[in-house]
């Protein structure tokens, strides 16, 4: 990273739905990850999720502590830790429930970083539809 630059690098804890509407707003792509402290699976996971973080600058990665943030928990109806979500210029692209491998999350960020908002909004638009 170029000295000077104010990229995060590190996930940042987000602790209520207005922290999480603030960070959506001044960023483009987020990746957050719902968790709590009693959860088993995602304590291991929340190395692998920092690690990946560390690869990836241009994008915002953020931890949510279902327990803390519980209007931001219920807003998305996360009913199990971890879930992973990554939001593209303000639009949820993918939800996805469980602890993963680095390869895995690597996939699943690479995919929604290279997404845009239009391919976003017409995916939700096509299963929206009546058919």
């Amino acid at each position: 990273m170029s000295a000077g630059s104010n990229t995060v690098t590190t996930p940042v804890m987000i602790e209520s739905q207005a922290q999480f509407n603030q960070c959506v707003t001044t960023h483009d792509f987020l990746v957050l990850l719902f968790t709590a402290k009693w959860c088993d699976p995602c304590q291991p996971f929340a190395p692998v999720f920092a690690e990946v973080a560390a690869q990836y600058p241009q994008a915002v990665f953020a931890t949510a502590d279902i327990d803390l943030a519980t209007d931001l928990a219920a807003n998305f109806r996360v009913t199990q830790v971890p879930a992973l979500m990554a939001i593209r210029e303000r639009v949820v692209i993918e939800m996805v429930n469980g602890a993963m491998h680095a390869h895995e999350l690597n996939h699943h960020v690479q995919m929604g970083h290279a997404r845009d908002r239009t391919t976003s909004t017409a995916h939700l638009d096509q299963r929206s539809s009546p058919g």
